[in-house]
């Protein structure tokens, strides 16, 4: 009888481990051809960027991603980063992409917002608390104009706290970018000002 139920016991454990193991590789899959959509994304706005500059038209061309205007592209070279970036922020973008959270336009005046989940995978903003002071972050307008950052400032905030989210320096080119940390229960934010 003991060794009735121990076997049960044992089968009832394998199985609940193959479903957690199945739900960490759906999702690691999932997030692998997301990421496979968002360089083909990347490089299909890259293309067009040149063929804009190549015509020497002045109008900017607006690039979807899933339905959602593009407003540039980020890229992070120490974290190996490179995505679009969503005009709005939503869940649903959020899922998607890099969102813009708050500003004018990419590489305008004063300070541009960005805000990406935290994946824990590497994927998104997962490993920006990797940045360090004077890394590089660049920034490609709807121009093609690629302006360079670097980080400046990296701190923890409350959920709530959106004082971020204004300029530390006035009259520069600033770019915030937010992502969650311990759980939700925080935010990173990193701070970057045009490398002049």
């Amino acid at each position: 009888m003991k060794k009735k139920i121990y076997n049960i016991i044992l089968i009832i454990l394998a199985l609940i481990l193959l479903v957690v193991i199945s739900i960490i590789a759906f999702k690691r899959i999932n997030n692998q051809i997301k990421e496979k959509e968002l360089i083909n994304t990347v490089a299909d706005i890259k293309v067009k960027l040149e063929e804009i500059k190549e015509s020497e038209n002045d109008e900017k061309t607006i690039t979807k991603y899933k339905g959602y205007d593009i407003v540039g592209i980020i890229e992070i070279p120490k974290i190996n980063i490179e995505y679009p970036i969503i005009n709005q922020t939503s869940d649903e973008t959020m899922a998607l992409s890099i969102t813009k959270f708050w500003g004018n336009n990419v590489n305008d005046i004063g300070n541009f917002t960005m805000a990406g989940h935290n994946y824990f995978d590497g994927t998104m903003f997962s490993n920006t608390n990797k940045l360090n002071i004077e890394d590089t972050i660049k920034m490609t307008d709807l121009d093609g104009k690629t302006i360079e950052y670097k980080v400046f400032d990296k701190y923890i905030i409350d959920p709530n706290d959106v004082k971020c989210v204004q300029s530390v320096k006035e009259n520069t080119r600033e770019i915030t970018l937010i992502t969650c940390i311990n759980g939700r229960n925080n935010r990173l934010v990193v701070k970057a000002r045009e490398n002049i």
